[in-house]
């Protein structure tokens, strides 16, 4: 089987659901979009997770657009475990191996029902001074990690995003669960850095694999129940109070220091950073580390303040995603389709409304007419405790997202987007400490130790660093090779104009197509494409003749 599908070709395709999907309740699904009316695509792992409303039920469609060795295997085993496990922990889901059509080919996609709830990042940045709600939370977890270990059972990946918090929690994306049945120490991913084990690596897949993420949630929702404030100070919208760069270096952490200056927290938080430079395999359960039990030998001497804010700056920043320029449109460019995360300064900040009446704001960080922005629609500005304005330009931003497929527009020019959706995909930062992330990503990228991108490659069909661009564009059946610009022009050509009523994603060229390939216009009779002339990307409009 060629490459998955990149994100412009499978955004195409769930817009015609009655031909895309094999399943007969998603034929007559209502895929959710944006204010431009283009499908909304959540990010996450191996997947693009779309919402499909369908005979008064909701549902989340997960397509896969990088590939996974034995995938329809691991899910009968995942799907079969589960339903043994019962509970109320885990969401009804289906895996379909040809459950999407894209360009005439089949794919696999998992069909899972969709669970109203918040998650946990969205509940900590509403709930965190409500000390009780953090308790009941933190009882919720007590309780959930000992659901998962009597059956033998781990998440692979308990962080932020994969939690869902509601009378009960919740836990959705499966892709990285360890069940009996499956092999030890062949994983697929390696999970969020913030939650992680720092030493963590594939081999360590099992049984054991959340102890040290179910550490770090007890002891930072412990730590907000006795200073609310410590979550403002660390929070960064993808972590609790713990950072990658934390668990690196415990003893010279400031968050370390702080809840080890906390009395009752003193010495669960010396037995953390024990743990961190120990191995993976010394991390002990929830109830032996709450009792003190276990815990790895380690003499840990935490450095003054001073000492440790400055060895954190000469640190390089480790982010939880790869870290992004956002005036650096051709490396934005190679990400589409990835979650990343943006650090960018404020160009302006536009406003306007839909042609449904509805407000957004763009928030742009380049003035030029190919330039990277964010898109704030009318669902997004609801969720925002601070809200876009003027006032934001030439202030330096965080953003970590999805990186959508390019647009072009008659007034904006070429443009590449991340959509907010939550308020914790968002951060203001000095620019010392922007540039700081910013100028940590060269050491970061090429000095740190062997890492998750690396790892996977060994685990997935496409190796990942022979291609700039991370998924492998599906070719057309019977189609002979031409040139770029050929190909271009054949994609645009007035023959296969978009169907009434489609809007078209960015069009496919070459190997770069998901990197750099732009959106058409909403205009029919308008097409739009790039055309490479001696190294010179132009965006080339071709009215029809007709």
């Amino acid at each position: 089987m060629p490459g998955y599908p990149t994100m412009d070709q499978y955004n195409d395709a769930v817009q015609h659901p009655g031909t895309a999907f094999s399943d007969a309740a998603l034929k007559s699904a209502k895929i959710a979009t944006n204010g431009m009316g283009l499908p909304v695509a959540l990010g996450g792992g191996f997947a693009l997770t779309y919402s499909a409303t369908a005979q008064g039920r909701k549902y989340a469609v997960r397509c896969f657009h990088k590939e996974v060795k034995g995938l329809e295997s691991r899910y009968a085993h995942i799907d079969k475990a589960l339903r043994a496990a019962g509970g109320k922990y885990f969401v009804g889901f289906e895996f379909q191996p040809a459950g999407v059509q894209v360009n005439g080919q089949r794919f696999p996609i998992v069909k899972m029902d969709w669970v109203e709830g918040e998650t946990l990042g969205s509940f900590l940045e509403d709930n965190y001074t409500d000390k009780s709600r953090i308790e009941q939370l933190r009882a919720q977890f007590l309780e959930l990690e000992k659901f998962l270990r009597a059956k033998n059972i781990a998440h692979g990946d308990i962080q932020n995003g994969n939690v869902l918090v509601r009378t009960n929690l919740t836990l959705i994306d499966y892709d990285g669960v360890y069940v009996p049945s499956l092999i030890t120490g062949q994983g697929t991913e390696l999970g969020h850095k913030h939650f992680q084990h720092p030493k963590r690596s594939a081999a360590d897949f099992g049984p054991n694999v959340d102890r040290f993420s179910f550490i770090v949630v007890d002891l930072s929702l412990r730590a907000i129940g006795q200073n609310s404030k410590l979550f403002t100070k660390y929070s960064n919208g993808e972590n609790i109070l713990f950072t990658a760069n934390d668990f690196l270096d415990p003893e010279g952490s400031p968050a370390f220091g702080d809840l080890m200056a906390l009395p009752a927290l003193a010495k669960d938080a010396t037995n953390l950073a024990a743990i961190c430079l120990a191995s993976v395999g010394s991390v002990p359960t929830l109830e032996d580390f709450l009792a003190g039990r276990n815990i790895p030998a380690a003499q840990i001497i935490v450095r003054p303040p001073t000492a440790a804010r400055s060895a954190l700056v000469q640190a390089a920043y480790v982010g939880a995603f790869d870290v992004v320029d956002a005036s650096k449109f051709a490396l934005v460019a190679r990400q589409v389709g990835n979650k990343i995360e943006l650090v960018g300064q404020v160009t302006k900040v536009h406003f306007a409304k839909t042609k449904y009446g509805k407000p957004y704001a763009f928030v742009f960080f380049d003035h030029s007419k190919q330039g990277v922005k964010l898109n704030i629609w009318s669902e997004g500005l609801a969720k925002l405790a601070s809200k876009p304005s003027n006032a934001w330009a030439g202030t330096w931003l965080s953003v970590q997202g999805l990186v959508d497929p390019p647009y072009p527009s008659y007034k904006y020019g070429t443009s590449l987007s991340i959509t907010i959706t939550a308020n914790n995909q968002l951060r203001h930062l000095t620019e010392s400490e922007a540039r700081h992330r910013l100028g940590g990503v060269g050491a970061s990228q090429s000095q740190r130790t062997r890492g998750n991108r690396e790892i996977l490659e060994d685990l997935v069909e496409t190796p990942i660093r022979r291609k700039k661009s991370t998924v492998t564009p599906t070719p057309r059946p019977a189609t002979p090779p031409q040139s770029r610009n050929q190909a271009i022009l054949d994609s645009i050509s007035p023959r296969q104009a978009p169907k009434q009523g489609h809007k078209p994603s960015p069009i496919s060229i070459g190997p770069a197509a998901s990197t750099s390939s732009p959106q058409p216009s909403p205009k029919p009779d308008v097409p739009w494409g790039w055309i490479v002339f001696g190294g010179i990307m132009v965006v080339m409009m071709l009215r029809s003749c007709a």
